[in-house]
């Protein structure tokens, strides 16, 4: 194992995709860092499925492509091209299919890769490392503080090491040691309140299964489907599943999400799945299907979610010395339209961007005497337009999770029918597929 440095340009807190991509941009850009994360080993337990194409095109392809042309390319080979993304009510009635080809004429990936959180951590961890640098993991921070003037925090560990560095990225999670540190405040955007547990809180499963055969006709083996209706969504999202020589294993290998209206037991079992697949999922109100059965649960959990966002993504110390947030300790929200991860990636890739501005910056003298200097403006200009795009990407979250929410009451018909009538109209389809693949974000 290799020791943990004493200091450092940058260090990154955090080796999820947020952390990874900023490590790749700083890579790129021969910044010294190190990234650290607090767990033994890769992350394996995570619950997005979805890449859209501002991931793989503004970010990874554009922003990285000289140094990592392939990478788009082998995180495609991992997945399943998800062309459509359709919604059913109960009845298994089409309400809309949204057809990504509607954007074919902006990006070559013009559809939702379907792949697990931890697939893209493992791809982007072969990179990292492959460029010669570790990641140092059981590596918990417990105190951060400043020293030299402000010039540079000092991040001390459970394990009784400390290191110093200049920037301090901080993708640690929506629970973030560092946010709390810095004193910034993670809010709910709508009430501007301290975001925290509450009553209107939703609850979901999300569970990796393999279903037996045969496999319905109804379930889409080749595109996510999403019913919609009382109790909550039931999505179903097809997973590749291959050996280690890269030939499939199975074909019935599919992630679940599950919305629940109550507290679910803590890793639902297969029976607790079944039973909602029984009452609201695929076939259970259709006399030409089968409802699909599930074989084998190879993992699952629950969550709760709301809606929150970092009053400001930078912290400048006195000195000139950053707490930088990227990732879910910047912003969270529910998983209506697969959108965690892309903004997690695209503010990493973009914060590496900035820290090779700052640096570069000829005056950065400027920042001890706190002036408005470029160097300056260049990490605020960082924080307020990924906060911007944040705020964009929850309220069209927010908006997806009311038509997902489903129910029997009149507010839920007229939101689904007045769905069906919008995507008649071709426009409807693709302004939509355009905000879903966020590639207007593109900085």
């Amino acid at each position: 194992m290799v020791p943990l440095p004493s200091s450092t340009e940058v260090c990154i807190v955090g080796a999820g995709p947020s952390g990874l991509a900023c490590a790749l941009g700083l890579a790129k850009r021969r910044i010294p860092f190190v990234i650290v994360d607090a767990l033994e080993a890769g992350h394996n337990g995570s619950r997005a499925v979805l890449m859209q194409p501002n991931a793989l095109e503004a970010c990874l392809s554009n922003a990285l492509g000289a140094l990592y042309p392939q990478l788009p390319e082998d995180l495609v080979s991992g997945g399943i091209q998800s062309n459509t993304l359709t919604t059913i009510d109960l009845q298994e009635r089409l309400v809309f299919r949204l057809r990504m080809a509607d954007i074919a004429a902006y990006t070559k990936y013009a559809f939702s890769l379907l792949i697990p959180q931890h697939k893209v951590e493992h791809r982007l961890r072969e990179y990292v490392q492959g460029g010669g640098n570790g990641i140092h993991w059981h590596k918990r921070v417990t105190d951060v503080k400043e020293v030299a003037e402000g010039t540079l925090y000092e991040l001390g560990f459970e394990s009784g090491e400390v290191l110093t560095a200049r920037y301090v990225v901080a993708a640690d999670g929506s629970k973030s040691f560092l946010r709390s540190f810095a004193g910034i405040r993670f809010i709910d955007p709508y009430t501007k309140k301290e975001a925290g547990p509450g009553k209107n809180d939703l609850s979901f499963v999300v569970a990796d299964v393999l279903f037996a055969s045969p496999l319905p006709t109804n379930v889409p083996r080749d595109g996510l489907q999403m019913m919609v209706g009382a109790g909550g969504v039931v999505l179903t999202a097809p997973l590749l599943d291959i050996d280690s020589a890269g030939a499939p294993r199975n074909n019935n290998l599919f992630r679940l999400y599950l919305g629940v209206p109550d507290t679910p037991p803590r890793s639902p079992d297969a029976a607790y799945l079944q039973a909602i697949l029984d009452a609201r999922g695929p076939g259970s109100h259709s006399k030409l299907h089968t409802v699909p059965q599930i074989a084998k649960v190879l993992d699952s959990s629950r969550y709760r979610t709301r809606p929150a966002l970092a009053d400001r993504y930078v912290q400048r110390a006195k000195g000139g010395a950053y707490i930088l947030l990227v990732g879910d300790a910047a912003h969270k929200h529910g998983p209506a339209g697969g959108q965690g991860m892309n903004m997690g990636i695209c503010d990493g890739i973009e914060l590496a961007q900035a820290i090779d501005e700052h640096r570069n910056s000829s005056a950065l003298d400027a920042e001890k005497t706190g002036t408005t200097h470029d160097a300056v403006r260049i990490m605020d200009a960082y924080s307020a337009h990924r906060r911007s795009v944040a705020g964009q990407v929850i309220d069209m979250v927010e908006s997806m999770t009311q038509v997902e929410k489903g129910g029997r009451d009149w507010g839920a018909y007229f939101r689904v029918t007045a769905l069906w009538f919008a995507f008649k109209v071709p426009f409807v389809n693709g302004m939509l597929a355009w905000k879903i693949s966020g590639l207007g974000h593109a900085k």
